[in-house]
C-alpha cells in the first residue's frame, strides 16, 4: 500500500510530465547548512514532531513511515499556510524528518525495557543481544547496566556521525534531482515491482502496488491527502486486534476502556485532532468574511 500510494503514484504523475526539463541546481558555498534563524523559526514544529515520532516509535510494529506521516499531517493542520504543503515547504520537511529521526529512539524503549522490538531493525538487534547472552527487559538495567549506557552513547554518536556524513555528501546527493526522468523512472518502477514481489514471492502483491499507485494518483489529482488514507490501511489490522483484546479484558465493554485515564486521554487527543481542522477552516472563513465586510 505504501509503495503504491506514494511511490508508484508519483511515478505515474512524473511519467505524464516526462518532457519537463530537470531542475537546474545551483548550490553555493553557504547553502549547505540551514541558518540558525531558520532553525529558531521551526523549533515548535521540531519539538512537536519529535514527541510524535517518539510516542509512535514506542508502539511496536507501527514504523517510522507512520510517525512521519502523522507529524506531517499534524503540521499541515496547524500551519497558517497549509496550501504550501506538498510543494517542498520547509514546515512539512521539518515535521516529517524530525518525527522520522525521533522514531528510532522511541522504538528502542520497548526493546530495552520489555524485550519487545518496535521495528524490524530492533528485531535484528534483539537477536544479536540474545546471541551474546544479553536478555532485554526490566532486569537489563541491573544485570547489564553498562550496556544500556553504552547503547545510549552509541545512539548519540551515530546521530553526530550521520549529520557529518550528510553535511559532506549533500552536494552530490542533491544532484539526483537533475537526472532526466526518462532514466530514473524505469529504475524506480522496477525497484517497486521487485520489492513487492520479494515480500512474499506472489504476483498478487505486485498488482496491489500498481492498483494503489493508480488510486493514489487519482486521489492526488482530486486533492485528497494520501497520508490519512494510507495510515488507515496500515493501522486498521493492528487497531482491530488491539481493540478486540481490550474488549475481552474489559468487564464493561467499550465503557470499561474509557474509564481508564490513559485510554481516555488518547481518545480525547484523537477527537481534538479530528475536530481541529474544521475549527481552523471555520476561523479562516470567518476572518476572510470579516475582512471583506471591513472593505
Amino acid at each position: 500500500v505504501l509503495l503504491g500510494a506514494f511511490v508508484m503514484s508519483q511515478v505515474i504523475k512524473d511519467a505524464l510530465e516526462i518532457n519537463k526539463r530537470p531542475v537546474m541546481l545551483k548550490l553555493g558555498a553557504g547553502r549547505v547548512l540551514v541558518p540558525l534563524r531558520e532553525w529558531r523559526s521551526h523549533w515548535v514544529n521540531i519539538l512537536r514532531s519529535s514527541v510524535i515520532g517518539t510516542w509512535i516509535g514506542i508502539l511496536p510494529g507501527v514504523g517510522a513511515s507512520i510517525s512521519a506521516m502523522v507529524a506531517y499531517v499534524t503540521a499541515k493542520n496547524l500551519s497558517r499556510t497549509p496550501e504550501k504543503f506538498g510543494t517542498g515547504h520547509a514546515e512539512g520537511i521539518v515535521a516529517s524528518e524530525a518525527a522520522n529521526n525521533a522514531n528510532v529512539g522511541g522504538a528502542l524503549i520497548p526493546l530495552i525495557t520489555m524485550g519487545i522490538p518496535g521495528s524490524p531493525i530492533d528485531a535484528i538487534l534483539l537477536s544479536a543481544l540474545i546471541l551474546h547472552n544479553i536478555q532485554p527487559g526490566p532486569l537489563l538495567f541491573i544485570t547489564n547496566g553498562e550496556f544500556v549506557w553504552a547503547l545510549m552513547a552509541a545512539y548519540l554518536v551515530a546521530n553526530v556521525v550521520m549529520f557529518l556524513l550528510m553535511t559532506l555528501s549533500i552536494r552530490w546527493i542533491a544532484r539526483v534531482v537533475t537526472v532526466e526522468k526518462a532514466f530514473i523512472l524505469p529504475i524506480i518502477f522496477v525497484c517497486c515491482v521487485i520489492g513487492a514481489y520479494a515480500l512474499s514471492n506472489r504476483m498478487y502483491d505486485v498488482w496491489v502496488v500498481i492498483a494503489f499507485g493508480v488510486i493514489g494518483f487519482l486521489l492526488d489529482r482530486a486533492k485528497v491527502p494520501l497520508g490519512p488514507f494510507v495510515i488507515g490501511f496500515v493501522l486498521a489490522g493492528i487497531f482491530e486486534a488491539e481493540l478486540r483484546s481490550s474488549l475481552q479484558m474489559s468487564d464493561n465493554g467499550i465503557l470499561g476502556i474509557l474509564e481508564r485515564p490513559i485510554a481516555m486521554t488518547f481518545v480525547l487527543v484523537s477527537v481534538v485532532m479530528l475536530v481541529w481542522p474544521f475549527v481552523q477552516s471555520w476561523r479562516q472563513r470567518r476572518s476572510a468574511t470579516a475582512s471583506e465586510t471591513t472593505r
